[in-house]
């Protein structure tokens, strides 16, 4: 290359033209910044872009409906009515066997 510019030279150069940056000020007056402290910015920066992602974002809703299968209804009425009936038929036939058996053609 027919110039070549010094680390030296170019450093001056560019903060010349950085004049007013306060950024660059406090590099001048406190010297170079970090790596942790540029790692915690990029960090702090990326969680408030996946916090305002997330805030865009309508949350998932579940499905409607049921995770399992429904139960049948008609079973336990059907045996509470099933029970009943042959409880009944048994007290009749305990209380008074020989007045209702020939009315009932079931029952022998």
């Amino acid at each position: 290359m027919p110039w070549e510019e010094t680390h030296q030279a170019r450093r001056e150069r560019l903060l010349r033209q950085m004049d007013g940056n306060p950024r660059v000020a406090y590099m001048l007056q406190h010297g170079p910044v970090p790596h942790w402290v540029k790692v915690a910015r990029q960090h702090r920066e990326q969680k408030a872009r996946e916090a305002a992602a997330a805030q865009t974002k309508p949350k998932p809703t579940l499905p409607r409906g049921r995770h399992r299968a429904p139960r049948s209804w008609w079973r336990w009425p059907a045996t509470a009515l099933g029970a009943s009936l042959l409880h009944g038929l048994h007290v009749l036939d305990t209380v008074a066997p020989a007045a209702l058996n020939h009315h009932i053609g079931i029952l022998n």
